[in-house]
């Protein structure tokens, strides 16, 4: 009767020896899918990563370039006349447009500066602009002219 108990722990140990060591197609499959899914969603985030790291280094550009054009235009450093698309000159792919346009106060005007880039793709494309009122030259002029010289106010 000792032997029947012996042989019974024999078979199980056996039979664990046989048992399978490798993986099955199933699984080299299942896992090789759950890779690429996960590769997938990986590249899309670091892709949408760089999409806005492009977007805001080209809107900061476009805001830094709009507020220069505009404090140019409004201390005489560029003439108060309306343009349209002029290039900036360090690099032609930047445009600005200045609008001079009035508003419901008398001897105010409203300036308004738009700064383009145009690239090769939509990515590429930003607009920024700014307004601003100001009085009219004219008044600064007419002022000047009327004020004697060695006066002040």
């Amino acid at each position: 009767m000792n032997s029947l108990p012996s042989q019974r722990l024999h078979h199980r140990n056996s039979s664990r020896r046989f048992r399978r060591r490798g993986l099955t197609l199933l699984e080299i499959l299942l896992s090789l899918a759950i890779f690429f899914g996960a590769m997938a969603a990986l590249s899309q985030l670091a892709w949408n990563g760089a999409r806005a790291a492009v977007q805001a280094r080209l809107k900061s550009q476009a805001i830094i370039r709009c507020e220069a054009k505009l404090a140019e235009v409004l201390s005489g450093i560029e003439s108060m006349q309306a343009k349209t698309n002029v290039p900036f000159p360090d690099n032609p792919h930047w445009t600005y447009s200045v609008l001079i346009g009035p508003t419901n106060l008398p001897e105010l005007i409203q300036v308004e500066v738009i700064v383009a880039h145009s690239g090769n793709n939509r990515l590429g494309h930003v607009t920024f602009s700014l307004n601003r009122w100001t009085r009219e030259p004219i008044t600064f002029i007419n002022a000047a002219q009327q004020q004697k010289p060695g006066t002040s106010n």
